[in-house]
């Protein structure tokens, strides 16, 4: 394995942990590089290989680690000074951290996507149902915590998830419990993530705010206080 393979495997080890909620200690200040930076890396890793297909193997498997990640966006973008005439780590807030991630990772889904020949047609990009049994735990979750508005249906909100209903639905939890059942029942589903969700753009929160990936993304919680009974749902299933 070349440098620049270990690079790109560090940058998606960093952006998984931070996805995680891991804390993110000191880093190097070489570690936080421009995109123009990012593609010189990227050059080097892309002729490391003895031939296409071995390239497309470890790109598609690298992709396929970061491509249900997602980092809040923030207005502009945090300017990182380096002076690298000085060997020491540097210490970033969370929100530094997120802006960063959310550059690099879209920076590195674009040129992965690429690579690979993905067409830009968002017709692959839809949510469908990998296990059969999400209905009856939808409605298992609804029973228990009620997380849609009486005048809606666990039937229901499958259909938007899926886009084969235009109807539109209005939750009965607040966002953080909402995020962490959406954790929870992606295992479900194929092509699931939190901005997937967000793009049925039929889905309105407790408030009846029509919800954004930003709202979502931002409303991540580890122990909300429907935590309990969410997982209670889960283990009874199993």
């Amino acid at each position: 394995m070349n440098e620049s393979s270990l690079l790109i495997k560090e940058i998606i080890k960093y952006l998984k942990d931070l996805y995680d909620g891991e804390k993110i200690e000191g880093l190097s200040q070489s570690f936080f590089i421009s995109n123009k930076e990012l593609d010189k890396i990227l050059s080097e890793y892309f002729v490391f290989f003895k031939n296409e297909n071995e390239l497309l193997n470890d790109v598609r498997y690298n992709y396929n680690l970061i491509k249900d990640l997602s980092f809040p966006y923030q207005e502009g973008d945090f300017f990182y000074v380096k002076d690298l005439s000085i060997d020491n780590n540097v210490y970033y807030s969370k929100e530094q951290h997120n802006s960063y991630s959310f550059r690099i990772h879209s920076h590195l889904i674009k040129v992965f996507e690429e690579k690979l020949g993905f067409k830009k047609d968002i017709n692959t990009k839809y949510i469908t149902i990998k296990n059969k049994r999400i209905l009856q735990l939808l409605t298992q979750l609804n029973l228990k915590i009620e997380f849609l508005r009486e005048d809606f249906s666990p039937e229901d909100f499958l259909a938007i998830l899926t886009l084969t209903s235009e109807k539109e639905i209005h939750l009965n939890i607040d966002n953080r419990n909402f995020h962490y059942l959406l954790t929870k029942i992606r295992e479900y589903f194929f092509n699931f993530t939190i901005t997937a969700v967000a793009k049925t753009n039929k889905i309105y929160s407790k408030r009846g705010t029509l919800l954004k990936a930003n709202n979502l993304i931002n409303a991540k919680s580890y122990y909300p206080s429907l935590k309990e009974s969410i997982d209670e749902v889960f283990n009874n299933l199993k």
